[in-house]
């Protein structure tokens, strides 16, 4: 996937006007950095191929210090194939995974998610990559998105808030995907550091 590289200027851009308005006192300069956001606005309508709502999430104003967001996903293979989960917001397949939150490990948090979004209790055996979404999916916010190898041991899919369906894919043939979760490049380079007993990529 070609990534659009003005547009992670625009995005570094925007941390640093979201820093400022978080930690500037001057009112001037308060008033500065608002019309800077404006204009980024503006800007990244025309050069960033993000659509009307996630133009509206990248100018979300914080009142934090702007850093990545953590996204975690479950990596569960069968021979050739891969869990992947249907979302009911879209219709779309991704592996088990979402936000990582506060006050668990990211080995909670992904177990977690297998439990919620896909019905089965499961085991973490090792973390198998870490991608930078500006550099595979850029979207309104930068993320680092954790894949962790998991072993199910038991349980059953229940239809649930977030999904519709969970099934195993061959990794040769896998459905239409929630890009912004994760890429068929990823996928498939997990499954084979996986199979390789690789060591864990960061990309």
């Amino acid at each position: 996937m070609e990534i659009n590289k003005e547009a992670i200027i625009l995005q570094r851009m925007n941390a640093l006007v979201n820093a400022g308005l978080t930690y500037g006192h001057d009112t001037f300069d308060l008033a500065r950095y608002q019309e800077l956001k404006c204009l980024l606005g503006q800007l990244t309508s025309v050069q960033s191929d993000l659509d009307s709502k996630e133009v509206g999430d990248f100018l979300r104003p914080t009142a934090w210090y702007p850093t990545p967001l953590i996204d975690v996903r479950a990596v569960v293979a069968k021979g050739n194939q891969i869990l992947l989960v249907q979302s009911k917001a879209d219709g779309q397949w991704a592996l088990p995974g979402g936000y990582a939150e506060i006050g668990t490990s990211p080995k909670e948090n992904v177990l977690k998610e297998l439990k919620e979004e896909a019905g089965f209790d499961g085991e973490v055996l090792r973390l198998l990559a870490i991608f930078d979404s500006n550099q595979h999916q850029l979207q309104s916010q930068q993320y680092y998105k954790m894949f962790f190898a998991c072993a199910v041991k038991d349980g059953q899919f229940l239809v649930n808030d977030e999904t519709m369906a969970a099934k195993f894919f061959s990794i040769n043939d896998l459905p239409k995907l929630s890009l912004v979760r994760n890429t068929s490049e990823q996928i498939k380079r997990c499954y084979q550091i996986w199979q390789a007993k690789a060591a864990t990529v960061i990309d």
